[in-house]
């Protein structure tokens, strides 16, 4: 039995001007992902020197967002001894961030290809998805109003 496959792929040369809103909105939320890490460890300096302390974040490593959101999360909490408001809200941000980062990871990870509209991926479990082009414009936006809510905390 001779099975023969194709696995011949489009290089990245041949994408058309209509696939360059995808490939810029892959992009987009890398970088929206990378302004809200930035944002998150500018918050906590700003919270570090009101608190008297000059340390910079992650001066030997580069701390994981779980890190600096528990970081965050004392910082706040011994600021607003009483006020549970602001932990609460620190929470929500969390699990938006959670679910961000889990649309992030399945572009990332799983992009397959270009479709109309969006594109196709592969979940963890192989499942293909379809993504629109305005579910990724929704993400983007999502992001950058966490980073703004965490300014506000």
């Amino acid at each position: 039995m001779n099975m023969t496959y194709d696995i011949s792929m489009k290089p990245v040369a041949d994408y058309t001007p209509q696939d360059a809103a995808l490939l810029c909105g892959v992009g987009r939320i890398i970088c929206a992902w990378s302004m809200l890490e930035q944002r998150l460890e500018a918050k906590i300096t700003m919270l570090r020197e009101a608190m008297g302390d000059v340390r910079t974040v992650g001066s030997r490593a580069r701390p994981t967002m779980a890190k600096l959101m528990t970081e965050l999360r004392t910082m706040v909490a011994m600021r607003d001894r009483r006020n549970a408001g602001a932990l609460h809200e620190i929470a929500a941000i969390e699990a938006d961030m959670q679910r961000i980062d889990r649309f992030r990871q399945l572009i990332i990870g799983g992009f397959h290809e270009p479709e109309p509209g969006g594109f196709a991926c592969r979940d963890q479990r192989n499942n293909r998805l379809h993504v629109s082009l305005d579910q990724l414009d929704g993400e983007i936006a999502a992001l950058e109003d966490v980073g703004n809510r965490l300014l506000e905390v």
